[in-house]
């Protein structure tokens, strides 16, 4: 039986009513609710749409990666540890062009 892209699938949350969305979840479901909250302002909300962009694949692992530009760096080190195993060729090339030692912290100096 062929995917159907309007139906609900494992990781999609639920469009809910007319209140605002929750500071930490995400009510729009599907990738198109993932898109949403990863063009937030909100970092948070950028974070946990990252989360949810990386199950939807080739099309979610396009976003991960330009999250890896982002000017949030708690975004960028959230999307390079979602990144880090997946083997596909693309994402390998954009961790290698990622530097991921800014992040490191000099915890002792000789």
């Amino acid at each position: 039986m062929p995917d159907n892209p309007k139906q609900p699938r494992e990781y999609d949350a639920v469009l809910g009513g007319k209140n605002p969305p929750p500071v930490d979840g995400v009510v729009l479901g599907g990738l198109e609710g993932a898109k949403r909250s990863f063009a937030n302002s909100d970092e948070n909300y950028r974070v946990l749409a990252l989360s949810q962009l990386i199950n939807y694949r080739q099309e979610g692992w396009d976003l991960v990666i330009q999250a890896l530009k982002d000017p949030s760096k708690r975004v960028q080190l959230a999307a390079y540890k979602l990144l880090r195993d997946i083997s596909e060729l693309k994402v390998k090339q954009a961790i290698l062009e990622f530097n991921p030692y800014r992040f490191f912290e000099c915890v002792y100096t000789i």
